[in-house]
């Protein structure tokens, strides 16, 4: 057998505490952040940005263009994301629109946004715009985390099930990755012991900093991950519907779980020997130990949000999985 394996993750990586001072030789940076961030976004990244541009959840549109407009106007040299998978994603594609501009960014949920070179934004009706290309994968990646540990729990923890959802999507994705795989099942090792010792210790800083260890090697198949099944029935109910990405995650992963070992039995005993135990019922259970939400129907969807979901996964996945079995997916998370 002969294969082929494209590694296209940021050519540079600084972990652990302290490894913002990476940036301290940055000059004329605009900085990308979100609301809650901005007032002391800079002083904790010891930055004097040129202009700061603040990004909104599921990064909309409207917010993505007129970053781009006031980077222009600065005459930045380099960016700097501050913040989740929207400030991060933002920044991609400011980059992308301005020629592939410099790209440091600093994630401070475990999202993994930072990994990959596409990226995606939310139009004005709530839907998810995807753009691929290979000027937005970021020039360095700054894992500290000093500046994690403030992180609200509830978003770390959820974003943390995100992570869990690359490595087990790429785990699953079609076609033959062993260096993938070797990494992907030891991001779900470590995620399943670490994210509950994080709940447990908040404030604990060497905590965070395995966390995002394990988010890390959860992204070595970028593509495969966002384009698998749960990531794309958790776009269609995300922007729309309010809720953060890495919520989708623990309302849809065990469901996708279970359905996916049906069709995939093969794949599914490595799962098993990393996670402990049945991996379905092992992600269902990690959700309830982390006290993260559970059923779609806490978001206030109908039968028909469903439908309209299911009819959308359908077209993005160009009929990859029956739209029947998507809804029921779905409506086993209800």
């Amino acid at each position: 057998m002969t294969a082929v394996f494209t590694y296209a993750n940021p050519a540079r990586v600084h972990w652990g505490p302290g490894s913002r001072a990476a940036l301290a030789d940055l000059r004329n940076v605009a900085l990308v952040t979100t609301r809650s961030l901005a007032a002391a976004a800079a002083s904790r990244l010891g930055l004097e940005p040129v202009t700061t541009v603040v990004i909104g959840q599921h990064a909309p549109v409207a917010d993505v263009e007129a970053g781009e407009v006031a980077v222009r106007a600065s005459g930045a040299d380099a960016l700097v994301s501050f913040g989740g998978g929207s400030p991060i994603d933002a920044a991609k594609l400011i980059s992308i629109r301005l020629g592939g501009l410099p790209h440091h960014a600093v994630p401070t949920t475990l999202s993994a946004a930072e990994l990959a070179a596409g990226a995606g934004m939310t139009d004005a009706d709530g839907n998810k715009v995807g753009v691929r290309d290979p000027r937005g994968l970021v020039d360095a990646v700054i894992y500290d985390p000093e500046l994690a540990v403030d992180t609200p729990l509830d978003l770390w923890l959820s974003t943390g099930v995100r992570a869990l959802d690359h490595a087990v999507e790429g785990f699953l994705a079609p076609g033959e990755h062993p260096f993938n795989d070797v990494l992907a099942l030891e991001a779900v090792r470590r995620l399943l012991q670490t994210l509950p010792e994080a709940k447990g210790r908040p404030d604990d800083v060497a905590v965070r900093g395995e966390n995002q260890l394990a988010a890390w090697f959860s992204m070595t198949l970028p593509e495969a991950a966002a384009g698998g099944l749960s990531h794309v029935m958790g776009k269609q109910i995300g922007a729309r519907h309010g809720i953060p990405h890495g919520v989708t995650s623990c309302l849809l992963l065990s469901h996708v779980l279970a359905y996916r070992a049906q069709l995939q039995p093969e794949r599914i005993p490595p799962l098993a020997a990393a996670m402990g135990g049945e991996p379905a019922v092992c992600v269902a259970d990690l959700v309830v130990r982390l006290d993260l939400p559970r059923r779609i129907s806490q978001f206030g969807l109908t039968e028909t949000d469903l439908r309209t979901a299911a009819e959308g996964v359908s077209a993005a996945l160009r009929g990859a999985y029956a739209q029947e079995d998507v809804l029921a997916i779905y409506e086993a998370a209800l």
